[in-house]
């Protein structure tokens, strides 16, 4: 990662900001704002689907429904997200142990990096993974409201757990609405699925970065 980290200027110090034109277009340096905003966004609705599945968990008498999107939801932001999506991030290329960026910060980087255009499987890898995350919650948390809703007429009661899986749904909605919205349109990681950078803006950062650049030619050429 060394040898590719000396040819971007995302990490070099000396780089000509200043005068670039994709100044304050894209995210190709990192910011401690919005990174606190993200890591703000990500964990209040991993919190609050934490306490709905746990909750459905104890109603349902297993812990199943909990363990599973405990495992799954630190095998996505840990493992399989950095591999399918970062891996392919110019930050990515940072000679460090845990990535730097403004969206996915602190992930182990177990992988190397891949400086070319992410594939078609792991696009569509990418959407299953991140629909698994937001719908598979709000599924157990509402079935949890039926089994309570037939087993307790208990109204204050219910009205609690019903108010976890709304909160479970608005933090959802609220992270993936801050994130398509105000994130994506600015990543460096251009290829990713989500990604709404507009084609000017990347020409120019792939000119300034010789790595990512060829490898990206190399795919086309290969097309």
């Amino acid at each position: 990662m060394a040898k590719d980290n000396a040819f971007f200027c995302t990490f070099d110090p000396y780089a000509p900001c200043s005068t670039c034109e994709n100044k304050g277009k894209i995210f190709c340096k990192p910011d401690k704002n919005k990174v606190i905003v993200s890591h703000l966004l990500e964990g209040s609705f991993i919190i609050m689907a934490l306490m709905g599945t746990g909750l459905t968990s104890i109603l349902l008498g297993s812990l199943w429904p909990v363990l599973l999107f405990s495992i799954f939801s630190a095998s996505f932001f840990l493992v399989i997200q950095p591999r399918i999506t970062c891996s392919h991030c110019p930050y990515y290329a940072e000679d460090r142990m845990f990535l730097h960026c403004t969206e996915n910060h602190f992930s182990p980087k177990i992988w190397r990096y891949h400086p070319e255009p992410i594939s078609r499987g792991e696009k569509i890898s990418t959407v299953i993974g991140f629909t698994f995350l937001g719908a598979y919650p709000l599924i157990v948390e509402l079935y949890g409201v039926y089994v309570f809703w037939m087993s307790n007429p208990d109204l204050v009661s219910l009205l609690g757990v019903v108010g976890i899986f709304v909160g479970t749904m608005l933090t959802l909605a609220l992270f993936y609405v801050v994130f398509f919205l105000f994130y994506c349109p600015h990543c460096v990681n251009f290829s990713c699925v989500f990604n709404r950078v507009p084609k000017e803006y990347v020409h120019r950062y792939l000119k300034l970065n010789p790595v990512m650049k060829k490898a990206w030619d190399q795919q086309l050429k290969n097309k």
